[in-house]
């Protein structure tokens, strides 16, 4: 048999196994699609005694992909490019590596490197994530993806619940040397298209970060109500308080964090919106202190803009950020930002 006749026999066979495997899998199954999302923006500083005017940013930048095996199983790779010290002055991270489960109509489990569920339902109400992070991504009282397992549990069609087992240090941190887990769940509540109601709660033990030789347990606790009045009005409004804790991966006794936002949106037309938002962070004084432990960081954050949707894939926003900080030794921030989002 010569080589010729030997190289058409093997493509016969490889095409002929290939039509095998296509024709027994479920005509919509497998699938897959490669995603993107970039976060861009330009920002004048004109806060008093500011040195750095003017920056253009590249704020964040995501890719990843979505690939469906059957109606049971998918998986999501994503990687995160963002700012962050490193060989450059953007770094690259695994942001989400995970398969999840459909066991059936009311459960559904993951586990790799998935996306936290302490705000994730704020972060799409308030639905500006290329503009300002949310309360506790923002200020590091959570975390937006870390490393376990997860379980969803649809109770009802109103009431959800979701559970994790995690690191507890977040998707930037290996694990802790000592492999304490923080351990999480929300609840969440929707009588009606209307109306949203959610709870949160975790707690981990991790060495102190004042007393390398003390394990403290810190616990973060958060409230989120939200509204929408058909495609006209969205309000929401949520507190958190971070216990034992300088940020959620660093805990430390007695040292407290509290936050609480209000956010708005008045939607003009399906292209045009304006909206607002406040936030308050705060800290609790130790024994024998004058001032809060967090004093030089704690603020009134207060931001204002329009946003025009070019289409549901191109966003744009130009917005005013001002914060008020109650150390009166900082320097007030007073920010104009011209923003862009981009997606496929």
């Amino acid at each position: 048999m010569n080589i010729m006749k030997l190289k058409l026999i093997s493509t016969a066979i490889f095409l002929f196994g290939f039509y095998l495997s296509q024709a027994q899998e479920p005509t919509d199954f497998p699938s897959g699609k490669i995603t993107g999302k970039v976060f861009f923006n330009h920002h004048l500083d004109i806060s008093k005694d500011s040195e750095q005017k003017s920056n253009f940013e590249l704020q964040r930048v995501y890719l990843g992909y979505k690939y469906k095996f059957n109606d049971k199983f998918s998986s999501t790779i994503m990687l995160d490019a963002g700012n962050g010290s490193g060989a450059s002055d953007y770094s690259v991270f695994v942001k989400n590596a995970l398969l999840d489960y459909k066991a059936n109509e009311w459960l559904t489990l993951t586990a790799g490197l998935f996306g936290m569920i302490q705000f994730d339902d704020q972060e799409k109400f308030w639905g500006y994530r290329y503009l300002y992070k949310t309360l506790d991504d923002e200020y590091k009282l959570g975390t937006s993806a870390d490393l376990g397992v997860g379980a969803d549990v649809k109770i009802t069609d109103q009431l959800n619940m979701s559970f994790i087992i995690v690191n507890g240090d977040g998707y930037k941190r290996v694990q802790d040397p000592k492999g304490n887990n923080r351990y999480g769940a929300k609840i969440v509540y929707e009588p009606n298209k209307s109306l949203m109601l959610k709870a949160y709660i975790d707690v981990m033990n991790g060495t102190d970060v004042d007393n390398p030789n003390q394990l403290t347990t810190s616990s973060n606790m958060a409230l989120f109500a939200g509204y929408k009045l058909k495609d006209l009005i969205r309000i929401g409004a949520e507190y958190n308080i971070l216990l034992n804790g300088e940020t959620f991966s660093d805990p430390a006794a007695d040292k407290n964090l509290n936050g609480l936002s209000f956010y708005s949106t008045y939607n003009f037309n399906a292209k045009w919106n304006l909206f607002g938002r406040y936030d308050k962070l705060s800290s609790n004084k130790l024994a024998g202190q004058q001032n809060s432990w967090h004093f030089s960081e704690d603020s009134n954050n207060f931001l204002l803009g329009f946003e025009y949707r070019a289409n549901k894939n191109i966003n744009t926003s130009v917005n005013y950020r001002y914060t008020d900080f109650m150390d009166p030794l900082n320097t007030n921030a007073s920010l104009i930002y011209f923003n862009l989002e981009f997606s496929f």
